[in-house]
């Protein structure tokens, strides 16, 4: 059965560019799977700064990766 969303070692590193040349490392090698089944809630709790909104946004397709994969029914979320 094919997850319903899934991330695959998930990297995001904002920044590194000519003007903003400090990189930051929001999420590492993040991976994530939530299965099409029966519905199901699925809570993220951390700390302030600890990625939960970086992770969001990936898994939405708002951000870009630096590498990994978002997959929606087994598709790459960035065609959607």
């Amino acid at each position: 059965m094919t997850a319903l969303l899934e991330a695959r070692h998930v990297t995001k590193i904002f920044g590194g560019g000519l003007i903003k040349r400090r990189r930051t490392l929001a999420l590492e090698d993040f991976s994530l799977s939530i299965g099409s089944g029966q519905p199901s809630i699925t809570g993220v709790v951390g700390e302030s700064g600890s990625g939960k909104t970086t992770m969001a946004r990936l898994l939405l397709g708002l951000e870009s990766l630096t590498r990994g994969d978002v997959l929606y029914k087994g598709r790459a979320n960035s065609g959607l």
